[in-house]
């Protein structure tokens, strides 16, 4: 028979080993005091606008010279819609405040309806089409104020802010003139 002693050494030892594997889980699933914490308004928005201003460099990298033949135009394109769905993608990944998730979560879309007119000008530069390629990117540069607009009001400094003056972005709106 066994003495109580060694009894409640051992019931000791299972307790302290279901904690031990409670705590274990707890980290693992971010519960309880080892979740991540939510982050504010203004912490999300510094680490968003973090986020788009690497982008906006790499936006200029890839614009820094004009595309000549539709190949060009392709690899331009495929490049920017990358960077501009690895930027969305992070800014969603942030976990935005319950407070602003909801504009967050708009600003996102937008975005994508970005990302799809880009892919829009893909197909017309895979199409060897120039007019459609111009439309998208008229397109494109039309709903950069709205963009910016919607990425102010949310509190961002760095997102969505345009890439050139305000009057070239004026002349990119412009849709191509048919012949």
């Amino acid at each position: 028979m066994e003495s109580p002693r060694a009894s409640r050494t051992g019931l000791t030892a299972a307790i302290i080993g279901a904690l031990l594997v409670l705590a274990i889980l707890a980290i693992i699933l971010d519960l309880g005091p080892f979740a991540d914490d939510e982050p504010t308004a203004a912490e999300f928005l510094a680490q968003g606008d973090e986020i788009c201003a690497e982008a906006h460099d790499d936006f200029l990298d890839i614009q820094g010279s004009t595309p000549r033949t539709a190949a060009d135009a392709e690899a331009q394109v495929e490049a920017l819609i990358e960077v501009a769905e690895d930027e969305r993608d992070r800014i969603s990944d942030l976990n935005p405040p319950e407070e602003i998730a909801d504009e967050v979560a708009e600003y996102v879309d937008g975005r994508a309806s970005g990302v799809k007119i880009l892919e829009e000008g893909l197909a017309a530069a895979r199409e060897d089409n120039p007019e459609a390629y111009e439309q998208a990117q008229a397109e494109l540069a039309s709903q950069q104020a709205k963009r910016q607009a919607e990425a102010q009001d949310l509190g961002f400094k760095e997102c969505s802010k345009p890439l050139v003056s305000e009057e070239e972005l004026e002349r990119q709106a412009q849709p191509p003139e048919t012949s």
